[in-house]
């Protein structure tokens, strides 16, 4: 095969894998949105608040899987097609995929804690900032070294960036209404599943490149 058609092979690989991370990421917005939303399912995810809705552990917990969910569900997808050609290791996927799975429960566990020495700032600021954080864990983790968990954090806030400015630009121009929640959420997995897509892509020309000057 020519150089040429290896490199459009490649690129077409790639798109195929950012496509599946993309889809399955927002489909997957779409399916949490959904079931915080049913009426029917208010008393099982919330509790009544003098003014809001309060979040119940059964929210958390639905949050983090159903993510895990459209992550798997996309990299299955890609490995059965043959489009990652670098599968990462049981044990590494194991532990990426308790990470996620536990992140948002586990700061959920902490806030009560957190709440009393910190303040407001962690409801609105630090706890997304940790779970960011741990999801960046989990790029490193899938890489098989702790050492890019730097770039990793930069890579999620990027994408998270991303995401965060496309809900603002649809909210400014139809305003917040009672859909508002089925934009957040598939715009954010979407954008987090695009950050896990193309870290995979990444780690593959990564390690050819090193292959090539070993």
């Amino acid at each position: 095969m020519k150089r040429g058609e290896a490199n459009r092979n490649n690129i077409a690989v790639d798109f195929g894998v950012l496509g599946w991370f993309l889809l399955l990421g927002a489909v997957s917005g779409l399916l949490f949105a959904w079931l915080v939303s049913a009426s029917s399912l208010q008393s099982f995810f919330f509790l009544k608040g003098d003014k809001f809705l309060i979040p119940r552990y059964s929210y958390w917990w639905a949050f983090s899987l159903i993510q895990l969910l459209g992550l798997s569900g996309a990299y299955a997808v890609s490995v059965a097609r043959r489009l990652v050609v670098q599968p990462v290791s049981r044990v590494r996927l194991l532990t990426a995929a308790l990470i996620i799975g536990l992140a948002t429960p586990a700061l959920r566990a902490l806030t009560p804690l957190m709440n009393s020495r910190i303040g407001l700032d962690w409801d609105f600021v630090t706890a997304p900032l940790a779970f960011l954080f741990l999801l960046s864990c989990a790029l490193s983790v899938v890489s098989g070294n702790l050492k890019w968990l730097p770039i990793a954090i930069v890579w999620n806030l990027f994408f998270t960036a991303i995401g965060i400015g496309f809900i603002y630009v649809c909210v400014r121009m139809v305003g917040p209404g009672e859909y508002y929640t089925f934009v957040q959420w598939p715009v954010l997995f979407a954008m987090l599943g695009l950050s896990f897509g193309s870290w995979l892509i990444w780690r593959r020309l990564w390690n050819s490149k090193r292959a090539v000057y070993a």
